[in-house]
């Protein structure tokens, strides 16, 4: 199991500017590749082998940034905090790196943000990702604001692609939070590797 105006928010007596959203069309096309994969069967470490086989959640975000730069997806960290410290997908966006589900201020986020869902249930195979009321968090499940108060995910809830209500999802299934990082233009991986990219047969 394993998102172009500069905003600003107010914690307290400090104000903390948020990141330029993604370029208008990256965005746009970035969002249109996850939804080419609405309805694909989620399967845990899925990659969509032979144009089928199923996807899971990291399999999704890689999917659509294999389409909006040069690098295939076996060039990204399958670990969020590799990836995040990496800025492979994007910057932490403060304020939401990470913020209580409970609090979250939905117009904060932008279309192409990559969502993760964060919980206090320890994951041994990496580090916490930051902290939430002073608890450490780590990362569980990841997807792609789509805006309008939607993300795309791999849910294994419904055991397929869906796009569907950010909020409805979080309180649905009891998440303490989320962690937000936002892409200016594209990916940066560490190490650009070159191979066949994941592809969806022809339906």
């Amino acid at each position: 199991m394993f998102l172009l105006v500069v905003c600003l928010l107010v914690f307290g007596s400090q104000t903390l500017a948020l990141p330029l959203g993604m370029e208008k069309k990256t965005a746009q096309k970035f969002v249109a590749a996850a939804r080419e994969t609405l309805g694909v069967s989620y399967v845990f470490g899925g990659r969509l082998r032979n144009g089928g086989d199923g996807i899971d959640c990291q399999g999704l975000v890689f999917y659509a940034a294999e389409r909006i730069g040069p690098c295939g997806w076996k060039s990204y960290s399958t670990l969020p905090t590799v990836s995040v410290a990496r800025a492979e997908l994007g910057r932490r966006v403060p304020g939401l790196d990470p913020v209580s589900a409970k609090n979250l201020d939905l117009p904060l986020l932008m279309p192409g943000d990559v969502i993760m869902e964060v919980g206090f249930m320890e994951n041994p195979a990496e580090p916490a990702i930051g902290k939430l009321n002073g608890k450490p968090v780590w990362v569980w499940h990841v997807g792609i604001y789509s805006g309008d108060g939607n993300w795309i995910n791999a849910n294994p809830f419904a055991g397929r692609v869906v796009e569907e209500s950010l909020a409805d999802y979080l309180a649905d299934h009891g998440i303490e939070g989320i962690f937000v990082t936002r892409m200016r233009k594209r990916p940066r991986p560490t190490r650009c590797r070159r191979h066949r990219p994941m592809f969806l047969k022809p339906k």
